[in-house]
């Protein structure tokens, strides 16, 4: 069960970020902001959402910067805060998590706005994951070496029939983005022609200074 748990960490990795709901399909802009998310766009751990804690990661070519805050909570549930950064956009969005890691409220922001806005929360769309073909895997532990620092890092490679993708992961990284359940965060990826590297983690991280929508 382990290494099939392993196994889907790692293929999330390699469809990219945009498997979250958070990168846009489409064009951005410095007035761009998502009007909805799924309600599986937390990719985290709850075990490790403590309010405060922050990774941020980049991601190669193109320079998209991912920074994910864990930034209070609300009864049960917790806030967690992303922002997106890049050359050419800038969003946030601004999550309600509930305990079975469900997004329950979700909240958009452009680089310039002033309050967030709430957009729409979608069931997520069942994947056929039982036809599709088992990939090659290796997994090895091994030192990665990332802007944030030098980890002790579980990798595990992995290759289809025309692709393949090389991940990292770490305990001592928090689980608020791509993860493996038994193996820690991400530390680094390399997929399709593009690398994603972890760049700082923090556990000071603050919410922006957005107002909420109001009522």
């Amino acid at each position: 069960m382990t290494r099939l748990l392993s196994v889907g960490a790692a293929m999330a990795v390699v469809v990219s970020f945009t498997g979250c709901g958070l990168l846009p399909f489409g064009g951005g802009g410095s007035s761009f902001k998502p009007d909805h998310v799924y309600d599986s766009a937390f990719a985290g751990d709850l075990a490790d959402a403590k309010v405060g804690r922050s990774v941020t990661y980049l991601m190669e070519p193109g320079g998209m910067k991912t920074t994910v805050k864990v930034i209070g909570k609300d009864g049960d549930a917790v806030l967690v805060e992303t922002w997106m950064e890049s050359a050419n956009m800038t969003y946030g969005t601004l999550f309600k998590v509930g305990s079975d890691r469900k997004v329950t409220e979700a909240y958009a922001a452009a680089k310039d706005d002033k309050e967030w806005t709430k957009i729409a929360v979608k069931e997520t769309p069942k994947a056929d994951a039982a036809n599709q073909p088992k990939p090659e895997i290796k997994e090895s532990d091994e030192k990665k070496d990332v802007k944030a620092g030098s980890f002790s890092a579980h990798r595990i490679d992995m290759k289809g029939s025309n692709w393949s993708s090389t991940a990292w992961y770490s305990k001592d990284v928090y689980k608020l983005h791509m993860a493996s359940p038994e193996h820690g965060g991400l530390v680094a990826t390399e997929a399709g022609g593009s690398r994603t590297t972890l760049e700082a983690k923090a556990d000071d991280a603050k919410p922006s200074a957005l107002e909420m929508p109001k009522k």
